[in-house]
């Protein structure tokens, strides 16, 4: 149920990253550049907290799986017919 709720939330962040991506693509229909202003995208500070803000997630959804292990036991019968599943999660 954690995986699925995981899940649930690591696909709302990416629709909305990639709705905010497709807003800015529509927003630039006419283009006038002053080449006096012009600057580079790294020194742009959003740039940079975007980019950090997406590590940070990268990180702690990536992390979470490693602490936690699965054991799971299958019970069978003469005829090879299962019986029993157990699965346990052993956090460490």
């Amino acid at each position: 149920m954690k995986r699925s709720i995981l899940n649930a939330v690591k696909s709302a962040i990416l629709s909305v990253v990639f709705l905010s991506w497709s807003a800015v693509a529509f927003a630039q229909d006419k283009i006038v550049i002053d080449k006096s202003e012009a600057e580079s995208w790294l020194m742009r500070n959003w740039i940079w907290v975007a980019l950090g803000a997406l590590v940070l997630l990268i990180l702690l959804f990536s992390g979470s799986r490693a602490r936690r292990r699965t054991t799971t036991t299958v019970t069978k019968d003469d005829y090879g017919n299962v019986r029993k599943v157990t699965t346990t999660e052993i956090d460490d």
